[in-house]
């Protein structure tokens, strides 16, 4: 049993891609490809290494309970670092044009949070249950009212847990004028455990009383008396991996002016891993000084991943401004298959309990999406086999998974929707011609 008693004198105590929209990474995108060769040179082997910043506007969905955590907003902004790898190996001519074959692989790890604090002044109690809600009691919650002295509160709670362990939680306080209580406790059985705090001061003449009970099938958590020292804070936070790779086979077509154009062709993949979690706590400010009183939480755990394969056609336009200082463009088109995977569970957390996770969902949807985007660079050579570059790119997927929820009769039940997503991108990049 874990508790925690503060006292002042005069008192009496017991005792929770870049979706690149485009199959190009930035740090390796073919809008940041050297300029091809002219015709009079010998296609070389080509190696580029870059980095840069993505941000991936994406649908975003709340939470099971939108009565708990809120409904949440309908796009979110991911940001973050990018890294790409590019290798052009010449294969030969097709008459007097080269024959290029591109690989380009990149990876982006992004993220986006946000937090919503609540106070629960002027409110004299709490009712929240989450899952199935575990097999337990909260035998006495109580607090005296304002304006009584001695201020007094007492807890009691019991749980029965998944796995047949029983443990409860008893404190009770009372402070007259001049003293203060802070104290809490729990206590942990096999799958489950208990937690009790409680607040009294005699100088305020208020009291307050918290108890919660949880364990792998749900959890209670229920409060009563003067809360104005608590609050309730919802936080949503989200991670997202996206690795890209394209294998690309193109042909630099040399035009006059020292313009020169490139049709590429080729198969594409791409992975987005989408982490979401959702986390309301209750928060319980000490009266007492020197105490920090622990949270309790839950928290609702999504993974939302989608694979992308098929293929994608480039046009890339490129022009020497000088002989070492040149501009390009490109434009690109495709489609793939998409295969979509979700999973959901429930998970809560209090002081020294181990509990396992609860209300599990898995879900899967096929489906096939249109990509497109569009790119600028700007290459500077400082010597004949180096090229460094700046590029910037907006691509755009029609077609990414997200969460919608659907009325039945336990409430909502989640499914998987379709919106679209659009990339900003900026990057620098490293060319060495071998």
């Amino acid at each position: 049993m874990h508790i925690c008693l503060a006292v002042r004198s005069h008192k009496l105590a017991v005792g929770l891609v870049a979706a690149w929209a485009s199959t190009t990474s930035i740090a390796a995108a073919d809008d940041a490809k050297p300029a091809p060769v002219a015709r009079n040179e010998e296609a070389a082997l080509t190696l580029q290494i870059g980095a840069g910043i993505n941000w991936l506007s994406l649908p975003s969905w709340g939470s099971h309970r939108p009565d708990f955590f809120g409904s949440g907003d309908s796009r979110v902004v991911d940001d973050g670092p990018n890294f790409g790898i590019s290798l052009d190996v010449p294969l030969g001519q097709i008459g007097s044009q080269p024959l290029i074959l591109e690989w380009n692989g990149s990876i982006s790890d992004l993220s986006s949070n946000s937090t919503d604090r609540t106070s629960l002044a002027g409110q004299n109690s709490l009712n929240l249950t989450f899952g199935n809600s575990a097999n337990g009691s909260i035998s006495t919650l109580f607090a005296s009212p304002a304006g009584i002295l001695p201020a007094v509160a007492t807890v009691d709670v019991t749980v029965n847990d998944s796995a047949g362990g029983t443990v409860g939680t008893l404190i009770s306080s009372s402070s007259p004028v001049g003293g203060r209580v802070t104290q809490f406790a729990s206590n942990s059985a096999i799958t489950g455990g208990t937690f009790a705090a409680l607040l009294t001061n005699g100088d305020t003449q208020s009291a307050a009383a918290y108890a919660a009970y949880a364990d792998n099938t749900g959890m209670t958590l229920r409060a009563t008396g003067d809360l104005s020292n608590s609050s309730i804070v919802d936080e949503r936070s989200e991670d997202a991996t996206v690795i890209d790779q394209t294998l690309l086979l193109g042909a630099p077509i040399d035009l006059q002016g020292g313009w020169t154009i490139t049709p590429k062709f080729g198969p594409m993949y791409r992975s987005i891993d989408r982490d979401v979690d959702f986390r309301r706590t209750l928060q319980i400010t000490a009266n007492y000084p020197g105490v920090v009183v622990p949270q309790v939480s839950v928290a609702q755990d999504d993974e939302l991943d989608a694979r992308y394969v098929g293929a994608l056609a480039e046009l890339s336009v490129a022009k020497a401004l000088q002989p070492d200082l040149s501009v390009s463009f490109d434009a690109r088109f495709g489609g793939a298959y998409l295969h979509s995977h979700y999973r959901s569970h429930y998970s809560a957390v209090l002081p020294s309990v181990s509990t396992g996770a609860f209300d599990f969902v898995s879900q899967t949807r096929d489906d096939a999406s249109l990509l497109a985007g569009v790119g600028a660079g700007l290459r500077y050579a400082p010597t004949e086999n180096l090229q460094v570059g700046l590029d910037a790119g907006v691509n755009y997927i029609n077609k990414v998974p997200t969460i919608n929820y659907v009325a039945d009769a336990g409430g909502v039940s989640p499914t998987i929707g379709m919106s679209h997503a659009i990339d900003y991108n900026v990057s620098v990049s490293v060319t060495w011609r071998f």
